[in-house]
């Protein structure tokens, strides 16, 4: 949630008033975040698919927050980043087409805030509305097929991405915005950010963690060598993009253009084994520190507290660091200092309003971190048990 916050702050900055080199640096570490979002959504569904008897029940339950994210959620979304996408995302000609259309089925004269709700509320595609449908499909996946399987489902998911973003071009609009739903587009998406299929892929990679960490805790894979793993499985996850960007002098120029920046800036980057691998290795890393050290330091605390109210937390961040920026008119005019000054804020006040969240719900005791750190003290215990 932190590089949320750093990625979102940083669309209100005037591009002409930063580095370059810290507009690639900001874009590539902050892209890791969606990513670790959508996974480790993928990850903890799996998690209790694996580690219950009765997964329908597991999926009845999930089913419920699926329809939270889509229903309820969606809205909150659209509420909280409001002034900032008046602001910063005029309608492309499609989606006020799209919503004219849907104006035309409502019976007598369509009222201007209606017309607005369609267009600002309705048509705006989350990354957590995604998520929701990949709760809802997903068990076909990760139950129905066994691993191999699914390893090259979803590895023809993300190569067929890039292919049709780059060579499929459908002539009519209906055909247009079916490809950009699903598979995304070259340029600047009309309607939907974030396309189905590649981030349906991303969603089943992190069920294998989900599927290995219920191993872990029915006790058949201990923390040594499930850390060793780890490492192992990050190094591997890394070779194709050191590869990639070994080689990318040599071949990339006799390329498709639209392919070349398909894979080098679209949703499916070359990256993306690369960003599994930093994920993978900062699991590791923690379970090191908390199960074989048994260390939780304050820090690990802190930034726990964002990610046990991680929804919260991405909903309420919109309005901190994008709509209360563009109420301030401050939406494309700061530089760099801004922008650090806006994002160590904003931060502070997300962090403040999800510890309140929080406790408000009864998720934090007032001893929270003293109960954390005994319990990864315990952890430690029962590792060297």
């Amino acid at each position: 949630m932190v590089l949320v916050v750093l990625q979102h702050a940083y669309l209100n900055v005037n591009p002409t008033l930063i580095p370059r080199l810290l507009d690639v640096c900001v874009w590539r570490v902050t892209y890791l975040a969606v990513i670790a979002f959508v996974s480790i959504a993928g990850a903890m569904f799996s998690y209790y698919l694996f580690l219950q008897s009765d997964w329908k029940a597991v999926y009845r339950r999930f089913a419920a927050r699926a329809a939270f994210l889509l229903l309820v959620a969606h809205y909150g979304l659209g509420l909280t980043s409001y002034y900032s996408r008046v602001v910063r995302e005029p309608l492309s000609p499609w989606a006020r087409a799209f919503a004219s259309y849907l104006s035309s089925m409502v019976p007598g004269p369509i009222a201007p805030w209606f017309q607005v709700f369609l267009e600002r509320f309705v048509l705006g595609v989350a990354i957590t509305d995604v998520i929701g449908i990949c709760l809802l499909v997903s068990p076909v996946f990760i139950l129905g097929v066994g691993p191999v399987l699914r390893t090259v489902i979803i590895v023809t998911l993300l190569v067929a991405t890039p292919l049709v973003v780059a060579f499929v071009h459908p002539a009519g609009t209906a055909g247009m915005i079916l490809k950009e739903a699903l598979f995304g587009s070259v340029d600047e998406p009309s309607m939907f950010w974030w396309p189905l299929v590649p981030w349906l892929a991303i969603f089943l990679t992190g069920s294998f963690a989900g599927q290995v960490l219920a191993r872990f805790k029915q006790g058949s894979l201990d923390t040594a060598t499930l850390i060793r793993k780890m490492i192992h499985a990050g190094i591997v996850l890394a070779v194709p993009t050191l590869g990639y960007e070994v080689l990318k002098p040599a071949f990339a120029h006799a390329w498709n253009p639209d392919f070349l920046r398909a894979i080098s800036s679209g949703h499916i980057t070359v990256l993306l084994p690369a960003y599994f691998a930093v994920l993978v290795w900062l699991f590791a890393f923690f379970m090191q520190r908390i199960d074989v050290a048994g260390t939780y330091h304050r820090l690990t605390w802190a930034l726990s507290i964002l990610g046990r109210t991680s929804l919260f937390a991405y909903v309420v961040q919109f309005a901190v660091v994008l709509s209360a920026p563009a109420v301030l008119g401050l939406t494309g005019s700061i530089g760099s200092a801004g922008f650090a000054l806006l994002f160590v804020v904003g931060l502070a006040v997300v962090w403040l309003l999800c510890y309140a969240y929080g406790r408000l719900r009864g998720w934090f005791t007032k001893d929270d971190y003293e109960q954390c750190a005994a319990a990864a003290r315990a952890r430690q215990q029962a590792s060297h048990a």
